[in-house]
């Protein structure tokens, strides 16, 4: 661009942003920002047709994998811990029975000798740290991939991380079918390949931004609405499926749930078409259509300095460091906010009382097999698809100033602040009867299933990430330590304590129905302007304005 223009690409700042003052220095007028072309619908629903695709493929491999990898990793941990007291015909490198994957006649990968405590505790603790293995290396490097994702393109670091979660699969595999050469937990090095493109944090966050760049801004809630449920309906039908192939053969439902996630990186591949705009994936040092232009009269070096984009992976994570610095200063002059984020942290924890946990639960204390366990996260993922799309609208509506519900009710309209904090108290408190059903000491289904449909409906409404490296292994110690627990009982099967990890789950979601009640939340800021010597506003009381805020509920 000629630089006689006034405009100075270097700058970034010149165009109105929020922090934009008002009036501006120099003669010149803001020039208007670059024109990017408005996606459209031809762009939009091809993109979101292959992402959503995308996503159900993998989501589907995993979600069949789930419960034979459980039934082998038990199995493994059984024949082990047998060997080592008494030889019980078990032959090295599988167990025998249904779907054994090597010789040997005495246990099957269901057999209730391996229901006892310690089996059952050490498959929680192997299978939490394993998740927690997982997350860490994505985690830790979400931020470079970040920075490389808008550098070199979406789509690059979304195959990287795809071939990194087949590593992690066929490892985890691998270690499992040769388990007479390598010792079970072997299995937590597997997440090392989650460093490649960041795992599976890069693929749900790049699978967003795939949809988001092609997406108009008001078609994105709807548009990830359709990736949310694709993630769902994955677990709703696919989690039994896996379970049924465990009575044909424990690892031809492995192997499909595999095969299934190579397609998903084919489709990959093939389909997923890159949305960075092309100037600023050929050409990284050059402004992209994203980035505005500036103006010649803000050529201040220390400006310039202050307000240039980072360029290094170095300065992108000095730059996100002295941000969230920065959001932590506010955080602290904000308290509410702490006690928003210790609300969530809660929630995490209780959280990861679920899904395999919950499999392995009911397996233990009704006596079911992995494949009839796996109905349960079935259960709970089609009461969290009709709470998302039936529910929880209706409740809004409803909740809301101009609904057309019961209109002789007036108790019933409430502000946005207030609807969004009963909402938030009501389905807590699912999630804190949920638990506590689930923890019921009673063998009986109706707790189970009940306990799991509340407990999904009140999951409905909160949607975060992270904690979770805390949360599943404190909830596997706390199922280890309710089985040892129960060891003395007169069943001597840990019935009455086993359900330790969902009471303590209830525990933590009833801290967060009391401090989202007791917290002030939900009270509207009211804003008054007052004039002179009111409560000691202006200067000298010379008639200057101020503003007042005040709450009102």
């Amino acid at each position: 661009m000629d630089p006689s223009d006034g405009h100075d690409p270097s700058n970034e700042t010149d165009y109105p942003t929020e922090q934009t003052p008002f009036l501006r220095k120099g003669p010149h007028p803001p020039p208007k920002p670059p024109f990017t072309p408005k996606p459209t619908s031809q762009q939009l629903w091809p993109t979101l047709l292959t992402v959503a695709s995308l996503a159900l493929l993998f989501n589907m491999g995993m979600h069949i994998s789930a419960a034979p990898s459980l039934a082998i990793l038990q199995g493994i941990i059984c024949r082990n811990y047998y060997e080592k007291g008494v030889t019980d015909g078990l032959g090295p490198g599988g167990l025998g029975g249904s779907g054994g994957g090597g010789g040997g006649g005495g246990l099957s990968f269901e057999d209730d000798r391996c229901k006892i405590g310690p089996v059952q505790s050490e498959v929680a603790e192997v299978s939490a740290w394993k998740d927690v293995f997982e997350i860490l290396p994505a985690v830790a490097l979400a931020i470079p991939w970040g920075v490389l994702t808008d550098r070199i393109g979406r789509k690059k670091v979304l195959l990287l991380a795809l071939f990194g979660l087949l590593l992690n699969e066929a490892w985890a595999r691998l270690v499992y079918r040769f388990s007479d050469i390598f010792p079970v937990r072997a299995v937590w090095f597997g997440g090392l390949f989650q460093a490649i493109g960041a795992g599976s944090t890069s693929f749900a966050s790049i699978a967003y931004v795939l949809v988001a760049d092609v997406c108009p801004a008001e078609k994105r809630s709807t548009a990830f609405g359709y990736l949310l449920a694709s993630t769902i309906i994955s677990r709703l039908i696919f989690v039994p499926v896996g379970g049924y192939l465990i009575s044909i053969d424990v690892w031809l439902a492995m192997w499909i749930g595999y095969l299934v996630e190579v397609l998903g990186f084919v489709v990959a591949a093939v389909f997923v078409k890159e949305t960075l705009p092309v100037a600023a994936a050929s050409d990284p040092s050059s402004p992209s259509q994203s980035e505005p232009l500036t103006g010649a009269d803000n050529t201040d070096s220390s400006t310039t300095d202050s307000t240039k984009k980072p360029q290094t992976v170095k300065e992108h994570v000095e730059h996100y460091l002295e941000k969230a610095k920065e959001a932590g200063t506010w955080m602290l002059q904000n308290p509410k906010i702490v006690l928003l984020l210790i609300c969530f942290w809660l929630y995490m924890m209780g959280e990861q009382a679920e899904m395999l946990l919950m499999i392995q639960y009911a397996s233990k204390r009704l006596g079911w097999s992995f494949g009839k366990a796996s109905l349960l996260p079935s259960l709970g993922a089609l009461t969290n698809l009709l709470t998302l799309i039936i529910l929880l609208p209706f409740l809004s509506v409803l909740l809301s100033p101009s609904s057309p519900y019961f209109p002789s009710l007036p108790s019933l309209r409430m502000s946005e602040p207030r609807k969004d904090t009963l909402l938030a108290q009501v389905f807590a408190t699912f999630l804190t009867l949920g638990c506590f059903l689930i923890a019921v000491p009673i063998p009986h289904f109706s707790f189970l299933a009940s306990g799991e449909v509340l407990y999904s409906a009140g999951a409905a409404f909160v949607c975060t990430y992270g904690a979770a490296s805390v949360g599943r292994p404190v909830a596997a110690g706390l199922f280890g330590a309710g089985l040892r627990l129960g060891e003395g009982d007169k069943n001597g099967d840990g019935m009455a304590w086993m359900g330790l990890p969902f009471a303590v789950s209830g525990l933590m979601f009833g801290v967060i129905v009391g401090v989202v009640g007791f917290g002030g939340f939900g009270r509207e800021v009211v804003r008054e302007t007052m004039v002179g010597e009111e409560e000691g506003l202006g200067v000298d009381g010379e008639g200057e304005e101020g503003v007042r805020e005040r709450y009102r509920d």
